[in-house]
């Protein structure tokens, strides 16, 4: 909304023609400016809210607009008994106008078209701080609502954390902004009830109901959108890119993004070098949704699934869930991954899943959805349901001054998982496994002086030279092609260990020293080295595959 300054009164403004505001004489303004602007309140609105205050307002215009046709037929009609003949061209056009007063207020309600109402909003510097108002009146059922005047004041969200209601007919609350030093007020709203129901997930704390608190009650949030409400809720570069700055902005611990979509190529792109950043300069640990597209391989989205600095989570749904929240008469004997969760691995061979958590919930939802909880499902469930769990390891590990790192959180969270299914493709669902706070935290007092490192794959076959315009390497092997299969092949390993940009060359870098071991959990496919003695400047092997499979 881009706002302009208008004539003052003491106690009114007025702008445009004949239009006129009511201030209140309690607001601070030394300046005596005010900004004023106004704005397309279905503009603001979810399509499911607009659809509702919409059919709403046409109950009460076509009540109103009945009440007229009743009126102007009375009129009518007592004009006929009145007036038997009517003579004289005065009664003819006193006539003429009564029966067009019916016709025209009848054929109104086929030419109804609600554009939506307009709300004004009013901008001023109260000597501190920009502070905005807005006048609702015409959202309102009754007159007298919704005044400039009776609307308590906010600034800036993130200063002060208050929020605004329109009305009593929709319900919904709104956070203002106002930027370019007061000509642009932002009027941030829902996109969907989704981002209430994620945070709801992972961070709602109810001190009277424990029952209805999320999965690390109280836990700050920075609430970043980068769904546009003009494309339907789709993300955009600009908003993913402002939330990372935010997060950072703010020293966030943790970053939950139930957010994504299907790539053509994985790890990588702009936002993924900015997410790298995040992760390996300031040590942000980055949680996301890895896609609801199962049950085929290969469907894990992005950025989730497919960006190795981002802990991809599975949904996973147990007994308990299926009866209670499905209202299954016959819920599985054991837990199990959905079945629209996306399964991996990426295209370029990386696993995809990195770990599972709940993927349903009975959790918050905005007012305007006029319920207080709502049952969802998706990984955009299990993600933040992951987010609070992880929030639970950090802040013991705080509490205990054991150093935090991505590398090492992730670290504990795989490790510990506990494996759904026995087979070793089950991996490709459900990732390492259901995660476990406590047996997380346990690992992580264990191991707090082990170095924090993540280790880069890049796999590349023996023999092929790439493109300059291409790469042949990849994270991992993925053969899914039978033709592929009819003969042995031979690829080049290479492993780098990879530490913060912060790491110190002296006591980190250069002690660096680890033998690993390497298993095959199909020897008569998959051949390696037993092991392999890694430092920081990273190692490479070969290892190959048998055609005999």
């Amino acid at each position: 909304m881009f706002l302009s300054v208008c004539n003052i009164n003491t106690s009114y403004i007025y702008y445009f023609v004949g239009a006129s505001l009511v201030i209140n004489s309690s607001w601070k303004n030394p300046s005596g400016q005010w900004h004023v602007g106004c704005k397309l309140v279905y503009e603001l609105f979810t399509d499911t809210l607009t659809s509702r205050v919409k059919k709403e307002r046409k109950r009460r215009w076509d009540e109103e607009n009945q009440e007229a046709i009743a009126e102007a037929v009375k009129q009518l009609d007592q004009f006929d008994k009145k007036h038997t003949k009517v003579e004289g061209a005065h009664l003819k056009m006193v006539r003429e106008d009564l029966q067009n007063r019916v016709d025209l207020l009848r054929k109104q309600a086929d030419s109804y078209d609600d554009k939506g109402p307009v709300i004004d909003a009013v901008v001023w510097h109260d000597g501190e701080l920009w502070r905005a108002a807005l006048d609702t009146q015409s959202l309102e059922d009754e007159s007298g609502c919704g005044k400039l005047a009776d609307f308590v004041p906010l600034t800036n969200y993130r200063l002060e954390q208050k929020h605004g209601v329109f009305s009593k007919l929709d319900a919904c609350t709104c956070v203002l902004n106002v930027y370019n030093e007061r000509n642009i007020l932002s009027i941030v709203t829902d996109s969907s009830p989704h981002a209430t129901h994620v945070a709801g997930i992972a961070a709602a704390f109810h001190p009277e109901e424990p029952l209805l608190n999320g999965v690390a009650p109280g836990a700050q949030i920075v609430s970043c959108k980068i769904g546009d409400s003009r494309l339907g809720s789709m993300e955009t570069g600009t908003g993913l890119t402002r939330a990372l700055i935010a997060a950072v902005e703010h020293k966030c611990d943790l970053i939950n993004m139930s957010y994504g979509e299907p790539t053509l190529l994985p790890d990588y792109g702009r936002f993924v070098d900015l997410v790298n950043e995040v992760v390996n300069k300031h040590r942000l640990i980055f949680v996301s949704s890895a896609g609801n597209n199962g049950p085929a391989l290969t469907t894990v989205g992005a950025p989730g699934g497919t960006s190795s600095s981002i802990i991809g989570v599975g949904a996973y749904v147990s007994p308990a869930m299926a009866a209670g929240a499905h209202l299954l008469v016959e819920p599985p004997t054991e837990g199990l991954e959905y079945t629209w969760s996306s399964r991996g691995p990426t295209v370029d061979g990386d696993l995809g899943v990195s770990i599972s958590a709940p993927g349903g919930a009975v959790a918050p939802v905005p007012t305007w959805t006029l319920q207080r909880r709502m049952l969802m499902n998706g990984t955009s469930m299990s993600s933040p349901s992951a987010c609070g769990g992880v929030a639970l390891i950090v802040s013991a590990m705080k509490a205990e001054g054991i150093p935090v790192s991505p590398y090492t959180v992730r670290k504990a969270l795989e490790n510990t998982s506990i494996p759904i299914g026995a087979l070793p493709e089950e991996k490709l669902t459900a990732g390492q496994g259901v995660m476990q706070v406590d047996k997380a935290y346990d690992y992580m007092q264990k191991v707090q002086n082990l170095p924090c490192v993540w280790y880069q794959v890049k796999i590349k076959q023996a023999g092929i030279t790439s493109k300059p315009t291409s790469s042949a390497t990849s994270r991992g092997i993925y053969l899914r092609e039978p033709l592929y299969c009819h003969q042995s092949t031979e690829w080049t390993v290479e492993i780098a260990p990879k530490f913060h940009e912060d790491a110190n060359n002296l006591d980190q870098l250069v002690p660096f020293e680890e033998c690993i071991e390497l298993h095959s959990t199909g020897e008569a496919v998959v051949r390696a080295p037993d092991y392999l003695l890694l430092t920081h400047n990273g190692r490479s092997f070969r290892n190959s595959l048998r055609a005999s499979w």
